[in-house]
């Protein structure tokens, strides 16, 4: 492992671990041997400022525990955040400003506790509203202005509520989603979050066109099988993607033309400039063309394994690889055959399953895991905390700065976590309560929130018609048709 500076400098050189291809030995043995001996990055985090601790993001400014986002400033605990400033515990959220706990939010300010909503400001416990202003305690409203729960109140009626039924405090916070969730399930829910599309299908999707079992993606065209993915074209099977054309089962990166089998593999600016050109079997490869194989590499042309060829040696070679990958696959422990065309074996992951993202959207027990032929770690720190003797006010207001030395201990599972600076003052400066949760425990909870990634046969609740939507049958909600819902909501 390599930190963050040394990686990304040129101290070091990929090409020093290059090796050439061993027609005796299976491809995927080679290319593991190698990408567990070139040194790795902790982190992919490029071209930020005080923003150590994020991970597959770009372009951050003091941010903190922030993953998979690109652009923001000022914000932490956040996954999948694009262009957003001060925002905290947050999923998907675009073009956001001091906003917490909320999920597929875009272009909204000074809002918390919200999901699916847009363009909206000072809107908290809130579902589903778009355009609105001091909104709280909403669901499937349309360019409102002074509501609660639903019902309309005169500017100096809505701010005395507020004083009487304030957020400021854990216990108003809990009022408030539990009130609020009332409103939530009486208000007819779309059948699926898809706007400005043609020919798609999925699930929270936005400016889409002949795209299919696409999930959390925006600007797609000609793509399949995706999850959270945006500006792409022509591509099937990709997560965790962007910026990218003619792209096949590429995970974590961007910027991608004509490639196939990424892993963590990013162009300079992954969602505005298209430089990783005929990538293929690669990991963490930067802003490179017509490579196979390699990892590591940073502004590589024409290389496999690491090891440099003219544009003649590489055209020539490149073809028989392929060719021995069918004639000599590579048999895992399951005994599944792996042949050119298939992604990398799940056996060589360096992490557990259980230490992944793919615990948190399908849940398996350690021993469906290890069935299945994928790895479980059974790691634990050895790092001890003794928790201090702190009781969390329940008011922000009575919260001083001796929290912030303070080892708190999450109340779900009993780990420590600290409250840093940042987050004290978006705090105070919002109103909000302390959170009695480590940020890991929030993270859990707003995936458990998250509708499942497939699609359920369903009858509108109101014509009865026959519908497609990531509503389970059994979920309490009243679910509609997008007609029946557009004569309803707008």
């Amino acid at each position: 492992m390599y930190c963050q500076k040394c990686w990304w400098s040129d101290k070091w050189n990929p090409s020093d671990y290059g090796q050439e291809y061993d027609f005796s030995k299976t491809f995927f043995e080679q290319w593991k041997d190698l990408f567990f001996k070139v040194p790795s990055i902790p982190m992919i985090n490029s071209n930020s400022v005080n923003s150590d601790w994020v991970n597959q993001e770009t372009d951050d400014k003091n941010c903190y525990l922030n993953v998979g986002g690109h652009y923001n400033e000022d914000s932490a605990y956040n996954t999948y955040e694009i262009y957003g400033k001060n925002c905290f515990d947050g999923y998907w959220i675009l073009n956001c400003d001091h906003c917490s706990n909320c999920i597929h939010c875009e272009r909204s300010y000074f809002s918390n506790f919200s999901e699916e909503c847009h363009e909206c400001l000072y809107t908290n416990f809130s579902y589903d509203c778009r355009n609105c202003d001091h909104m709280i305690g909403c669901a499937g409203l349309r360019n409102k202005k002074y509501y609660i729960f639903n019902k309309q109140y005169e500017k100096k009626e809505y701010e005395k509520f507020l004083e009487e039924h304030p957020f400021s405090s854990n216990t108003g916070v809990l009022w408030w989603i539990n009130e609020s969730q009332k409103i939530w399930l009486k208000s007819p829910h779309r059948e699926n979050m898809i706007f400005k599309a043609t020919n798609s299908t999925g699930n929270d999707l936005s400016e889409v066109k002949n795209s299919h079992n696409c999930f959390q993606g925006t600007n797609l065209e000609n793509c399949k099988n995706s999850f959270i993915c945006g500006w792409m074209k022509d591509t099937h099977d990709n997560s965790s993607h962007g910026a990218a054309e003619l792209a096949y089962e590429c995970a974590h990166g961007g910027g991608c033309y004509n490639s196939k089998f990424l892993l963590y593999c990013m162009a300079g600016d992954p969602l505005k400039k298209i430089n990783l050109h005929n990538i293929e079997y690669s990991a963490a490869v930067l802003s490179s063309s017509n490579c196979f194989g390699c990892v590591g590499v940073h502004g590589g042309e024409y290389m496999i394994l690491n090891r440099k060829y003219s544009k003649d040696e590489y055209s020539e070679l490149l073809p028989k690889i392929k060719q021995h990958m069918n004639d000599m696959p590579y048999v895992d422990k399951k005994g599944r055959i792996y042949k050119y065309g298939e992604f990398f074996p799940s056996e060589f992951s360096p992490f557990g399953y259980n230490e992944t993202t793919a615990e948190e959207y399908i849940k398996l027990e350690k021993e469906e895991v290890l069935k299945q032929g994928y790895n479980w770690s059974d790691y634990t720190s050895d790092v001890k905390y003794e928790f201090s003797d702190y009781v969390i006010p329940d008011d922000i207001k009575d919260v001083g700065d001796d929290i912030l030395d303070k080892i708190l201990k999450c109340e779900e599972t009993g780990k420590a976590y600290k409250i840093i600076e940042m987050e004290l003052s978006f705090y105070r400066q919002l109103g909000l309560p302390i959170p009695r949760k480590s940020p890991l425990a929030r993270h859990k909870e707003r995936i458990s929130k998250l509708l499942p990634l497939k699609i359920f046969k369903r009858k509108c609740d109101f014509c009865k018609r026959e519908i497609n939507t990531s509503y389970p049958p059994e979920r309490p909600e009243i679910i509609y048709c997008k007609k029946c819902y557009q004569n309803e909501v707008y």
